[in-house]
């Protein structure tokens, strides 16, 4: 990878974990403001150089560079007769020498050597316009060797500059060296601790172990004394249960002997029970038989009956309807004919009435009075 190639690479992961030989995506860690360099991992869990699951700290990182460091090492060591390559830094600061004091000192001689043949040049022709020529030539040359030099000193700047960076790197390599080593003492520091109480622990195993094997021994010893006892009593036991259980059994024998003839016994009487009970049921039988055919009888009897009165019935029902609706008639005509009357009673009454109102219509107006002539006046009538 070129120089250019690397710079937008290097801006582009700028702020995040610069764990080696991955590309963690986590951000770096917070600068807590201890002095000292700033956190340039994540500190949490990822990939490792090996593809197994690490924690990216400085620990961690110093062993990541180590093997790969190593890796390249243990590839040119198979190859038959290579040599060691030196290191970035070393590569650097040797190219940087070797400009410095070759390359360098050489162009500005070449410079001079140059200036010094126009000069000579400039005094051997009187040509001014081939003077001028040839020095403008001159001078465009120069201009373009100092832009390479220009150029080159800038090339030299930037590697002088990855070489302090690898230099820094080195020294924060050393730094997480460290740290790992500090953490390593710690962690060996614990496991002495550990592995003292442990063996302190498995000390005291051992002496409990030992008392409860003694304590274990005198009570297995009384246990089997204890056990001989309990045997002696048992089979003591077992001679006095099992006389008991003898004598029971043949008591439980006799017992079951008499209630088997009590049994017998109750069973002939069940038999003769029985008996007697089949007969009885085959008397009840008939005599239900008997009563059935009776009763079958009298609901024919019934049912002929009842059919005599459904048709009387419903010849009664038919006669009360026919006189219904024959009374219906009479009353329909009845009302007819009381209606006709009230209708002619209303009319003669209207009748009496109009001429009623037409009479009393002629006695309430007022009677008219008689003409008399003007020059006789009526004669006024004198009380006396």
């Amino acid at each position: 990878m070129t120089t250019t190639e690397a710079e937008p690479l290097a801006r582009s992961r700028q702020g995040l974990c610069e764990f080696p030989g991955v590309s963690c995506a986590n951000a770096k860690q917070v600068d807590p403001g201890t002095p000292g360099r700033p956190p340039k991992y994540c500190g949490r869990e990822g990939a490792g150089v090996d593809g197994k699951p690490v924690v990216h700290n400085k620990a961690n990182a110093w062993a990541a560079k180590n093997r790969l460091a190593r890796q390249p090492v243990r590839r040119d060591a198979a190859a038959p007769g290579s040599e060691p390559v030196p290191g970035p830094v070393t590569s650097a600061r040797m190219t940087l020498e070797q400009l410095m004091k070759g390359n360098l000192p050489r162009l500005v001689e070449e410079l001079e050597g140059y200036l010094a043949q126009l000069a000579e040049a400039v005094r051997t022709y009187g040509d001014a316009e081939a003077v001028a020529a040839e020095v403008e030539q001159l001078q465009a040359e120069s201009r373009a060797e100092l832009a390479a030099l220009e150029r080159q000193r800038g090339e030299e700047e930037h590697r002088r500059r990855k070489a302090e960076q690898q230099a820094a790197e080195a020294e924060d390599a050393r730094e997480e060296a460290d740290e790992a080593a500090r953490e390593a003492v710690e962690a060996l520091d614990e496991a002495r601790v550990d592995v003292a109480v442990a063996q302190e622990a498995t000390e005291q195993a051992r002496r409990d172990a030992a008392a409860l094997r003694e304590s274990a021994a005198a009570e297995v010893e009384q246990l089997q004394q204890e056990l001989a006892a309990a045997r002696e009593a048992a089979a003591a036991e077992m001679q006095q249960v099992r006389a008991e259980a003898e004598q029971r059994v043949r008591d439980l024998q006799a017992t079951a002997e008499e209630q088997v003839r009590q049994a017998r016994s109750e069973l002939d009487a069940a038999r003769i029970a029985q008996a007697a009970a089949e007969a009885e049921r085959h008397t009840a039988q008939q005599t239900a038989d008997q009563l059935r055919t009776e009763l079958r009888q009298e609901r024919e009897q019934h049912r002929a009956e009842m059919d005599a009165l459904r048709a009387e019935h419903r010849t009664d029902r038919e006669q009360l309807r026919a006189d219904h609706q024959a009374q219906l008639a009479d009353a329909k005509r009845s009302a007819d004919d009381r209606v006709a009357a009230v209708t002619a009673a209303q009319r003669a009454a209207e009748q009496l009435a109009e001429s009623l109102r037409h009479q009393l219509a002629a006695l309430s107006s007022p009677p008219q009075a008689p003409e008399h002539p003007a020059d006789n006046p009526p004669a006024t009538a004198t009380t006396t």
